[in-house]
């Protein structure tokens, strides 16, 4: 082989591996990742009626983010003009709400039997401040749709998120006053601080509050490769399957993660 071949054949072995350097997006990838979950939201709850006494309108607002966790593997097959990214991860979802509210004495069970006579359905009533923290552990199964930019270092998808619950609880703090009632004097009186716990998943605890063991989310987010074997995940996703059984329950629940993705293969 003279100079002039030797030289050919150098030049187009570097050139491959520039190339190759540059293209450093694989097949297939799999990986680990890990992160928070930050969730919002608020919940309206319909009118309810409580023996011969009606429960109003219960409007659960915002009471600040709800900071989880999110872990798990993923897989990642890529094509020349867009990957497919599928996920198993194991997450923690905490929503916080509060809401305000005056009702009837004996529609609350605790209050009424707390009193020391007993009072007729009109006679008395309380108001109540409630704050609540709502968590939910489940399995989410995400496929995601996406294109890469920047010789494959920023990324952006969207797809569905399928969501199975594996544990749903409420923790309640209430406060309060029952109202005076000067026609059968009946005197004003604090309510003091009491907390409960309900399971979400189990109909007779939740009643109409009643969490669904399945549901599946819309997902949307961008990806950022800073070094080959590292990704930085931000994402967005709304259950749009609905959280609860009784589809008259109203509300929105938004969910954002942000997550470090490590690659193993």
């Amino acid at each position: 082989m003279n100079k002039r071949q030797l030289s050919i054949t150098a030049l187009f072995l570097i050139s491959s591996s520039i190339a190759m350097a540059q293209s450093s997006v694989r097949p297939i990838e799999l990986g680990i990742k890990g992160g928070g979950t930050f969730t919002h939201g608020f919940t309206t709850i319909p009118v309810q009626r409580v023996g011969s006494v009606e429960v109003p309108q219960l409007d659960n607002k915002s009471n600040g983010i709800g900071y989880g966790y999110s872990g798990g593997l993923w897989a990642r097959k890529n094509f020349n003009t867009f990957f497919v990214q599928a996920e198993v991860t194991y997450n923690r979802f905490l929503l916080r709400q509060k809401t305000n509210v005056t009702l009837d004495v004996n529609a609350n069970p605790a209050l009424s039997n707390a009193l020391p006579v007993t009072v007729l359905p009109g006679l008395v009533n309380a108001t109540l401040n409630v704050t609540s923290e709502s968590s939910l552990e489940a399995i989410d199964v995400p496929i995601l749709i996406g294109k890469r930019w920047m010789d494959g270092k920023l990324r952006g998808y969207v797809g569905p998120n399928f969501i199975f619950v594996q544990k749903a609880q409420a923790k309640r703090v209430n406060t309060g006053m029952i109202n005076a009632n000067a026609a059968v004097g009946f005197p004003a009186t604090d309510i003091p601080a009491t907390t409960s716990t309900t399971n979400l998943l189990n109909r007779y605890e939740a009643q109409n509050l009643e969490v669904k063991d399945f549901t599946y989310a819309l997902e949307l987010g961008v990806g950022f490769t800073p070094l080959s074997f590292l990704d930085v995940d931000a994402r967005y996703a709304v259950p749009v399957g609905g959280v609860y059984k009784d589809k008259n329950i109203k509300g929105f629940l938004g969910i954002a993660t942000v997550s470090l993705g490590f690659r193993i293969f």
